[in-house]
């Protein structure tokens, strides 16, 4: 009988002990979870709750970029989506009016060369840099199918030429206006590609500069005479000189190199 209390008091302990040792690795797990940070949870999920947000608006606008400035085309503006963090693509539009400005190089007989374009291209932009970087270098590629025309005026009725050995000078008064040109309803592809540098004004606000090279094939030169602008009988002299100056002018042109460099300089809004 002794014998089987020891034995019933033993197991009575054991059993206390089990009990004891199950409540202290109880109250251990309930340390171990008052002692785990929950913010750092919150703040991660914030943190994916605003890029989420930030995506979803991203998907919604059709733009994320507007910019524009000067370039040797014009006047340009683009619209520019963000494909990831340092991708982007968009649609640039270029136009020059007439007289916006001229090359003091490019004259032929005193006459300057006039130039009108109009292109709408697609634009390519890789940053260097991460975009939270004040800094940031660029390589840009763009394709613009555009209206061309260069061209200049000559008035042939201020046109003499002397008669025979005599002093007297005989005028072309009646004669019009020649307008030698390119081909005004040619459409050129242009692409070009260019290295630039950005730098961050504000957290929306950029400014911009690039330099590079562009691929210009120009079509052959003509010339334009309104109906009636020569009368027959001054043509057999002032037709040979209309002819001289379009091999003139297509001269001057063929100098140039189908390689022709491009610079843009402008500025940029983020939305």
């Amino acid at each position: 009988m002794v014998g089987e209390v020891i034995f019933a008091n033993e197991n009575v302990e054991a059993k206390v002990q089990q009990d004891s040792d199950g409540k202290d690795w109880i109250e251990r797990v309930k340390e171990e979870i008052r002692s785990v940070d929950l913010s750092e949870f919150e703040d991660k999920n914030e943190i994916i709750e605003e890029d989420q947000k930030e995506i979803n608006f991203s998907q919604k606008k059709i733009f994320d970029e507007i910019g524009t400035g000067l370039s040797e085309k014009g006047i340009y503006l683009d619209f520019i989506k963000n494909a990831n963090k340092k991708n982007k693509f968009g649609i640039r539009v270029n136009y020059l009016p007439e007289d916006f400005f001229t090359h003091k190089e490019v004259y032929i007989d005193g006459r300057n060369i006039k130039a009108e374009y109009f292109g709408l291209g697609i634009l390519y932009q890789h940053h260097f840099l991460s975009p939270e970087s004040r800094s940031n270098f660029f390589l840009s590629a763009n394709t613009d199918i555009s209206k061309l025309r260069f061209f200049h005026d000559i008035d042939l009725s201020k046109e003499t030429k002397t008669i025979g050995n005599s002093n007297a000078v005989a005028k072309c008064s009646s004669c019009g206006i020649l307008t030698i040109q390119t081909d005004p309803d040619a459409v050129y592809l242009i692409p070009s590609l260019s290295f630039g540098y950005q730098y961050k004004i504000t957290e929306n606000f950029k400014t911009n500069i690039s330099a590079g090279i562009q691929f210009l094939n120009l079509s052959d030169l003509e010339s334009y005479l309104g109906e009636g602008a020569i009368p027959d009988t001054q043509r057999n002299w002032v037709q040979p000189r209309i002819n001289n100056y379009v091999e003139k002018s297509q001269n001057k042109i063929n100098k140039y190199s189908e390689f022709q460099p491009s610079i843009n300089i402008g500025f940029s809004y983020a939305f």
